[in-house]
Formats: C-alpha cells, sequence, structure tokens
C-alpha cells in the first residue's frame, strides 16, 4: 500500500475533482498536445492536503479515456533509501523494451536498477537466482489507461550478493536512456509522479533531468510535491525546466469547499459544516476529514479546533517523525498549549525535558523546520491568532498577573503560533495518550493564565473538584466567535464531570445545552440535557432543565400545560435568578402565539409577567407583551435591555451579540412595523453570523423574508432568505422555523403565479401544523391557498379562505391576517361579499384604534377604498395613495390597481390608463405576474397598448377592448364565471361576449380560441 495521502476522492473517471478549472485546462492542453509530438510537463506544489495527488489522478484518468499509456510512481515508506526506487516503479512496466536499447542505454539502465539481463521475452533473470525479486509493487490501483506490471530482469534492485555496488549512472545520461525507453514505442506516453520532495534522491534527480527533455517528443511528465510557501521552502523546489508550467495549488473558493463538505458527508448539521469550513480554511484533505467526530471534542477543542482523523494526521506524519527528541517535546507542548505565550510553553517544556537548554533547542529546531513561528503580540505575521489554531480560539485569560506591564518587545510578549493550523491537531493525533497527559500535567501547571492552566489540569483529573471546575468555567464567559464555541462548550463539559453536586452539575450541562442550541449544535445540545437526572434537580434546577427542553427540538408539541408549567418556574426562581424568570417568561409567552392560545393561558402569562418584572421594561419585556396582546400595538421606540447576571451565558445578551436588535425586530414584526424591523433584523443577522450562532439565524431570516414580500421592489431578496432559512432551521433542528419558511415561499410563489408549486408548500405547512400542534402556522398556508384561489379567478373560494382568519373575533390577531385584511377587501367586490368585509375592517379597526405601525395604517386605508360606495371611492383612493404609498411596493400596485379599475368602471377611461400602467409596472418588477397581467389587461380594455402588444395587431383591430379582455382571459381556461369576478362583470354578460367573438374571429370553440390568440 502507498504512504499518499490524496486529499479527497477522485472516481475512475475524474469526475470526483471539485473545481481547479486552471488545473483541469492546463492538464487537457497537455494531453492533447502529447500526439502531435509536443510533450510538455505540468509541474503542481503546495501544502498537504492541497488536492496534488487528486490532479495527478484526474490526469492519468484522462489520458486513459484518451489512448494514452499512463505510468506513475509515488513515495512509499518501505523503498526509503533505496537509490532508484521510485523511478524502477515508474518504469517497471515499460522495461522489457528495454531489451531492444542500443548497449549503452541499456548498461545504463542495468546500472541503475541491478546489471541483470533478461532472457527475451519472458521477463525473468537469464541465470536464476542472481537478482533480487522484485520489491513489493506500492503504487496506487492501475487507472484506465495505464500498463499491467510485467516483472522484467532489468526492473531489479541489485543483489544482495553483490561484493560491490556500480557506479551509479548520472542522472542526465540516465535520462537520456530512460527517455529513449520511452519513445522506442510509437504510443504517447504520460508519466505521473506524485510526492516528488518525498521521493530518494537519485529518482527525483534523474526526474527533473527528464523533464528537461521532454519537449518535441510524445513524452508527457506531471509531477507533485509538497511547498508550504512562506513556511519551510525546499531547496529542490526549483523550476523544473523553462518550459514547465508551474502550478501552486491553494485553498478552495468557499463554494466548492462547501460542496466538498457536503459530498463527504462527515459533518451532519448546517453549524458543524460551518465549523469544518472554519477549521479546514479551504485545504480539501481538511474538508472531507474533519468532524465533531460523534461529539468527542477531545484535546483540540482547548484551542478551538476539531479533532484529526488518522488520515489527516497521517498527512503531517513525517513533519513530526523527522524531528529530534527536543523538539518533538517542544512541538506536542506547543500544540496542546491553550495559552500561545512562549515563556509558559518552554516552562513547560524545560519541566518535561529537565533541561531549559534542551527545550530551547527543541524550539529553534521546530521553528527552523517551519512548523512553528514566533511573533510578538497576539497576532502572527499570516494574521493567526496564536489561542485559537482556527484563528479564532478562547480569548486571553491572562488572571495570574505575569503579563502586566512588560514591554513590547519583552520575553514575556512572545506569542507562538502555527502557520499551518492543521499541523496542531495532527500532532495531537500522532501522539501518544501517555505523552499528552504528561503535557496537561505540565502546562497545568506552568501557564500563568488560571483558566487555561485549569483547563489543563482538569485533564488530568479523575475525581470531583469544586474550584477547578469553576476556574473551567470562566473559559465559557464572553464572545464565543468563529469555532471559540468549541472552547466553551469543551469547558463546560469537563466542568460539570468534576462538579460534585448534582445541581452545579445539571447547571453545566444546560448552560451547554442552552449554548449548543444557539450555535445550532442540536445533537450536541441532546447529548448534554440527557445526562442529567432531574430527580438530583432541586427548584432551581427543574426550572433551568424546563428553559432548555424548551429551546431543544422535538419539543414544541406539547401541549398547552407547559404555558403553565414555565409560569410556575418562574414564579419560583424569581428571587433567585431574576435573569431565568425573564426566559421563562419569554418562553411561556412563545408557545402562547405558536400555539394560538386562548384567553385564559395569556392572561396567565401576563398576569406572571406583572407580577414579577418590575422597574424599566427592556426589549424581551417588550416581546413578552407582543406575544400575548390580543392585537399587538407598536413601540414608541425600540426598548434596550439592562444587562442580567445570566445574559451571558448561552442566550446572548452580550454587547454586539445581536440580541437588542433580534428582540426589538421581533417586536416591530408582530405589529407589522417592518420599516423598524428590516434594519434591526439585518444587523441582528450580522452579529449572529458573526458569533457563529447559527441556530438563531432562520428565526431572523423568515421574518426578513416575510418583510420583504412587502417592501421588496423585487422578490428575489425575499425567496433567496426564506430559501436559506429553511435550509439552515432543517439542518439545526427547528422543525416549527421550516414550517414559518415554507409558509412564506408558498405565498411569495402564489404572488409570482406559481400555484401548483404555492399549493405543495401549503400541504407542507397543514402537515406539520398538526405534527408539531401549533395553529399559527395554518395562518400561512390558509393565506397561500387563499391567493392561489384569487390568482386563478375563483374570488369566492379565496374570500371565504380568507374569511375564516377572522371567523373569532376574540381570538389574538397577528400580523399575517392584518396582511391577509388586504386581500380579504380585494377578494369581497367580486364576490359579492362587500358588506361583510366592510364589518371586519371595521372590527379590527376598532381593536387597533389605540395605535398602528404605518403598514396597518395603509392596509385599512386600502380596504377602505375597495369597499367604499361609489360616491366616496374616489377620495378614500387619494387617501391611500398619498405621499409615502410607494414604500410597500406590493400594496401599492394593488391600490393603483383597484383605482384604475374602479375609474374605467366610471367610464373614466382616460384617467384610468395612469394607475392602471403604474400599478402593471410595479407588479411586473416586483415578478406578481399574474398580476401583472391583470393590470395589463384592464390596461388593454382601455384601449392603450401595454408591453408586448402592438395597437395595429389583427386581433386587436377586430375585437373591441373589453372583449380582447375576455378573450384572452377565456384562451387561458378560465370559465365564464372567473372572467366575470375578474372584470366586475355577471357570467351572463361574459357569454354574450363570447358570444360574439368566436365568429368575428372564425372560431366555434375555446380551445381553438386558444390556439388563435395563444394562452397569453
Amino acid at each position: 500500500m502507498s504512504a499518499h495521502i490524496g486529499s479527497y476522492d477522485v472516481g475512475s473517471d475524474g469526475t470526483g475533482l471539485l473545481g481547479r478549472e486552471r488545473e483541469r485546462t492546463m492538464v487537457a492542453a497537455l494531453l492533447t498536445a502529447l500526439p502531435r509530438g509536443e510533450g510538455r510537463v505540468l509541474h503542481l506544489s503546495g501544502a498537504p492536503g492541497t488536492g496534488k495527488s487528486a490532479v495527478v489522478r484526474f490526469a492519468a484518468a484522462a489520458a486513459g479515456r484518451q489512448g494514452i499509456r499512463v505510468l506513475t510512481t509515488a513515495w512509499a515508506p518501505g523503498e526509503r533509501g533505496l537509490r532508484h526506487a521510485a523511478l524502477h516503479r515508474l518504469l517497471r512496466p515499460a522495461l522489457p523494451g528495454s531489451t531492444g536499447l542500443p548497449a549503452r542505454e541499456r548498461a545504463l539502465l542495468d546500472a541503475a536498477f541491478g546489471g541483470c539481463d533478461a532472457a527475451p521475452g519472458t521477463g525473468e533473470p537469464a541465470v536464476a537466482g542472481t537478482c533480487e525479486p522484485a520489491a513489493p509493487d506500492m503504487c496506487e490501483p492501475v487507472v484506465p489507461g495505464t500498463s499491467a506490471v510485467a516483472g522484467p530482469v532489468s526492473a531489479r534492485l541489485a543483489p544482495s550478493s553483490a561484493p560491490a555496488e556500480p557506479a551509479a549512472p548520472a542522472p542526465a545520461q540516465l535520462a537520456a536512456a530512460v527517455m529513449r525507453l520511452l519513445t522506442a514505442a510509437a504510443e504517447p506516453v504520460l508519466l505521473c509522479v506524485d510526492d516528488l520532495d518525498r521521493l530518494d534522491g537519485a529518482s527525483r534527480d534523474t526526474l527533473r533531468a527528464l523533464a528537461r527533455l521532454c519537449g518535441a517528443t510524445r513524452v508527457g511528465l506531471i509531477v507533485a510535491e509538497r511547498a508550504a510557501a512562506g513556511v519551510r521552502p525546499l531547496p529542490d523546489a526549483l523550476a523544473m525546466t523553462p518550459d514547465a508550467l508551474t502550478v501552486t495549488l491553494g485553498s478552495l473558493p468557499a463554494p466548492q469547499a462547501r460542496a466538498l463538505v457536503t459530498r463527504a458527508g462527515r459533518a451532519t448539521g448546517y453549524a458543524e459544516e460551518q465549523l469544518v469550513l472554519a477549521v479546514a480554511r479551504g485545504n480539501p484533505l481538511a474538508l472531507t476529514e474533519l468532524s465533531l467526530d460523534g461529539g468527542h471534542l477531545g484535546d483540540a477543542a482547548g484551542f478551538g479546533m476539531l479533532p484529526a482523523t488518522s488520515r489527516l494526521a497521517e498527512a503531517y506524519a513525517e513533519d513530526v517523525e523527522g524531528l529530534s527528541a527536543p523538539a518533538r517535546t517542544v512541538l506536542l507542548t506547543a500544540a496542546l498549549s491553550a495559552s500561545p505565550v512562549t515563556r509558559d510553553i518552554l516552562r513547560a517544556c524545560t519541566s518535561l525535558l529537565g533541561s531549559g537548554r534542551a527545550a530551547r533547542a527543541g524550539l529553534t529546531e521546530t521553528i527552523a523546520r517551519g512548523l512553528v513561528a514566533e511573533s510578538v503580540g497576539d497576532v502572527g505575521p499570516a494574521g493567526v491568532v496564536g489561542t485559537g489554531g482556527a484563528g479564532a480560539g478562547a480569548a486571553e485569560l491572562d488572571e495570574g498577573g505575569g503579563e502586566e506591564g512588560v514591554g513590547e518587545g519583552g520575553e514575556e510578549n512572545r506569542r507562538l503560533y502555527f502557520p499551518e493550523p492543521l499541523v496542531r491537531p495532527a500532532v495531537l493525533r500522532l501522539e501518544s495518550a501517555a505523552r499528552r497527559l504528561a503535557a496537561h500535567h505540565a502546562l497545568g501547571r506552568c501557564l500563568t493564565s488560571r483558566p487555561h492552566a485549569a483547563w489543563h489540569t482538569a485533564q488530568c483529573v479523575a475525581g470531583p473538584d469544586e474550584e477547578l471546575a469553576r476556574r473551567l468555567e470562566a473559559l465559557a464567559t464572553g464572545p464565543r466567535p468563529g469555532t471559540a464555541v468549541l472552547v466553551a462548550l469543551a469547558a463546560l463539559d469537563r466542568a460539570a464531570r468534576l462538579s460534585p453536586d448534582p445541581e452545579r452539575r445539571a447547571a453545566r450541562l444546560l448552560r451547554a445545552a442552552e449554548l449548543a442550541c444557539d450555535h445550532g449544535l442540536t445533537d450536541q445540545a441532546l447529548g448534554h440535557a440527557r445526562r442529567i437526572d432531574p430527580s438530583e434537580l432541586g427548584t432551581f434546577g427543574r426550572a433551568l432543565l424546563l428553559w432548555v427542553h424548551d429551546l431543544l427540538p422535538g419539543n414544541s408539541a406539547v401541549g398547552r400545560e407547559r404555558i403553565a408549567e414555565l409560569c410556575e418556574a418562574a414564579r419560583a426562581v424569581a428571587p433567585q435568578d431574576p435573569a431565568l424568570t425573564q426566559k421563562l417568561l419569554h418562553a411561556a409567552a412563545r408557545r402562547c402565539w405558536w400555539q394560538q392560545a386562548g384567553p385564559g393561558e395569556r392572561h396567565m402569562v401576563l398576569r406572571a409577567f406583572e407580577d414579577l418584572r418590575s422597574g424599566p421594561r427592556d426589549a424581551r419585556d417588550a416581546a413578552v407583551m407582543a406575544l400575548t396582546a390580543a392585537v399587538p400595538l407598536p413601540q414608541a421606540e425600540p426598548p434596550h435591555s439592562a444587562p442580567g447576571p445570566a445574559d451571558g451565558d448561552g442566550d446572548g445578551g452580550g454587547d454586539g451579540d445581536g440580541d437588542e436588535q433580534h428582540l426589538a425586530g421581533q417586536v416591530a414584526v408582530l405589529v407589522s412595523d417592518l420599516d423598524r424591523a428590516a434594519p434591526l433584523l439585518e444587523e441582528a443577522e450580522a452579529a449572529v453570523r458573526a458569533g457563529g450562532r447559527y441556530g438563531r439565524l432562520p428565526q431572523l431570516l423568515v421574518p426578513r423574508a416575510m418583510g420583504q414580500i412587502w417592501l421588496g421592489t423585487q422578490w428575489h431578496t425575499a425567496q433567496a432568505l426564506a430559501e436559506e432559512g429553511r435550509m439552515i432551521a432543517g439542518r439545526t433542528g427547528q422543525p416549527d422555523w421550516v414550517a414559518r419558511a415554507t409558509g412564506t415561499l408558498a405565498i411569495i410563489a402564489t404572488l409570482r403565479g406559481q400555484h401548483d408549486k404555492a399549493l405543495e408548500y401549503a400541504a407542507e405547512v397543514e402537515e406539520a401544523s398538526l405534527r408539531l400542534g401549533q395553529n399559527r402556522q395554518l395562518n400561512l398556508a390558509a393565506l397561500a391557498r387563499a391567493l392561489t384561489a384569487s390568482g386563478t379567478g375563483r374570488y369566492v373560494e379565496a374570500y371565504a379562505r380568507l374569511r375564516f382568519l377572522f371567523a373569532d373575533p376574540a381570538a389574538p390577531y397577528a400580523f399575517e391576517q392584518v396582511w391577509g385584511l388586504a386581500f380579504l377587501a380585494e377578494a369581497a367586490l367580486p364576490a359579492g361579499e362587500q358588506a361583510d368585509a366592510r364589518t371586519v375592517v371595521e372590527h379590527v379597526t376598532a381593536l387597533t384604534e389605540a395605535g398602528r405601525a404605518p403598514l396597518p395604517q395603509r392596509i385599512l386605508e386600502y380596504a377602505d377604498a375597495v369597499l367604499a360606495p361609489e360616491d366616496e371611492a374616489e377620495v378614500r383612493y387619494r387617501r391611500a395613495l398619498r405621499a409615502g404609498a410607494g414604500a410597500w411596493p406590493l400594496l401599492h400596485g394593488m391600490t393603483q390597481f383597484g383605482y384604475g379599475a374602479w375609474l374605467r368602471r366610471r367610464r373614466r377611461v382616460t384617467e384610468s390608463r395612469t394607475p392602471l400602467a403604474t400599478a402593471e409596472s410595479v407588479l411586473r418588477s416586483l415578478g406578481a405576474h399574474s398580476r401583472a397581467e391583470q393590470a395589463a389587461s384592464e390596461l388593454r380594455a382601455t384601449g392603450q397598448a401595454t408591453d408586448g402588444q402592438s395597437g395595429a395587431d389583427d386581433i386587436a383591430r377586430v375585437l373591441s377592448p373589453q372583449q380582447l379582455t375576455i378573450a384572452r382571459l377565456a384562451a387561458r381556461g378560465l370559465t365564464n364565471r372567473a372572467i366575470g369576478e375578474q372584470l366586475r362583470l355577471s357570467p351572463r354578460t361574459v357569454a354574450s361576449h363570447l358570444y360574439q367573438i368566436f365568429p368575428k374571429l372564425g372560431v366555434s370553440s375555446r380551445a381553438q380560441l386558444a390556439a388563435r390568440i395563444g394562452p397569453d
């Protein structure tokens, strides 16, 4: 088996290679030139795992498909120190042809590979026993197009019985003989050499000389070797020939990196995938190998990285094995240390080695090898933060005071960092558990940062230790951007294991579970929660468990009795922990909203809130009131939270974490104050992404998408936000937000005229509502089905579905019901339900008399205009269209259309054209194609041509504008009743028009009508 480590898998046909378009093009050009006698050299270099081997295998597979002979070789540990071993493995399939070479070239090959003569055509020695058996073939499996191995005599290694090794041929002479051998055959040949820098020196020198001979031949050469630019320059990494194409492979771009992680399938959730992307930083091998390993974070979590697999570690094994014993100890200690301070690491190494001189010598060696670098301050030259291998480790926590007052150039201010961060977890994987434990012990005694020292000491302690557990908890405080959440989770997990008191142990596990939920690590959250025995908990522990359980997936289907349990728990812990009390009340209020609880449950929450919350109200208090109010009223200004004792414990609350904006944005959405909600939610989203709190993202993306339905000038943004929110919610275990996002997509689809897709989405939402026990989800499904009905001319059905949203006057109204009021009024006129619709509008107007956000105010004005008596409609339409109406494009387009259609019905045709044209333009820009076409039909009925419609059209000259509109609707398949609902005509009048239209166009059926004028 070869020791070469591939970066990511490539299928036999090479289709597994992701990206690398430049390299693909170069390979294709090289292979195309070979049959023409234009041999070329492609030189690939890059750090371990960047995909050099994958490109080589891709080239070999492509050559095989084109009928080009392929010869391959790579480094193998069993051939270490054997001269020409790699070259022998490369040429072995071709060596039987050496018998036809001139004596001089044959002698050179014999001198390099053993000096034996082969019996013609046999591939065996002429005299048995004069040569050693060939070394086992350690190449990669032969790809299509490569030659099978045929053991030639002259391809044997030097016999052990030889009294003296013959003089080795010069590389240039041997290269010339090899080229003579390869060109003797008529077919083109591709040589694929991997791990050039690790091959034996004789083979490497010969291959470099061979590269200079490829021009004007049918021999091509692809060579790959390791090179870490700026870290460890290799003396052999020189240009192979002036004509060689040299490519340095770097990291994969983000889209290809994400695709590779998905294909590897090791990361099971969205948050885990993001962690892998952050740690791997585009390295293909790391992207395919890294994962949370089922929740076992290991030592690497101490500095914010994921544990390495054996395959990833093997890529760096030679670097570690080539070090001296002191240097290897220093490398292990530096890789393991949670603190980057050079002085502390050297003290620990001195303790392990028994000599400060040996420790410094070991550090010098590791720096010289480019494995470790030193900088002044916290950031190295490459911008790598010392405490986190992934660039985002735990914050510096120097409680020992040993670094105060030190000058910038002082020894205490020096930091070690890893130029190639993946070396750190790889080193830990390569070292034994005993050596790691010894290093932990030394670091625990030598680090000046007490929390970091506690981390290392905790790895060596088996029994309970409350003091050590408290020190460990300090690592879980403060901001946790990027992969620093791994540090916090590992610290809390270890602190829980050290806790002698069950209540404290449960509190730490629940804090870890809450933190994992916040970051979207569902499996880790469930794992922490399952380790808690509720029977060991007191009042506070049970309340905390209840709060965290309400965050975990699978608990949303709990009945409304949970609302009472949350309120009781809030009352029980109010004197002890006001912050937890607030969280419990917020959880109860959320359940009231999602489950559309009745007045009893809502009053219970509000009563507990009034009893327990005193003093100034903050953003979470405003959210509780908005979630439980019958009709949420807009706030005068966004409230601000006062910091609480538990604000940093997984639920956010720190400066810049987005919680304030999230809660204020949530309140604004609940009252349909979208103008205020949009910037708040956008700011919160940016903060949440920066902090890696992916569990919060769906709660921000989906409301933003819903807001963009009304605020956006195009619905591409709303669509993208809803789709991303749906995807992340599904991969972070939040089925309620999956349903919410799906409902939003249903509304967007039906407004765009994609009615079949909208109905599919609506069915998904309805099924999820039953499964989750959340009646609130049904509102979006009902709204989507109603809009689908109205979009296809079924206004009676649409009105019935929309009216159902307002069936219970005593039930609390949500923002989607207020939004539905616009579509209810729109459907009322063609459905003949104006009087009933007026009662609904009047009821909502009375409920919101105390205050309305701008959008609900405009919706009520629109509904009032649409449903107004004929003699009052114009005044009300003008009020609905006053300055500022364009801030909500969808509502503006609907209002302009309603006004234009009213003017046309009043035979004010010329005046109607401007609002109808505006409506068509706005709605078409949004993507509301069916509504835009309806406006275009009305506009054509006024005698004005619309975009794409010529006034000189033959059919338009034959039919009147109204007849043309009716003909087009009939051609789309609408019934007489549906056409009448759209055009405010009776079915009998529509039938009369069609009776006149058919003979004018020379058709006798609707099918012929559709064929005559087309469905559009």
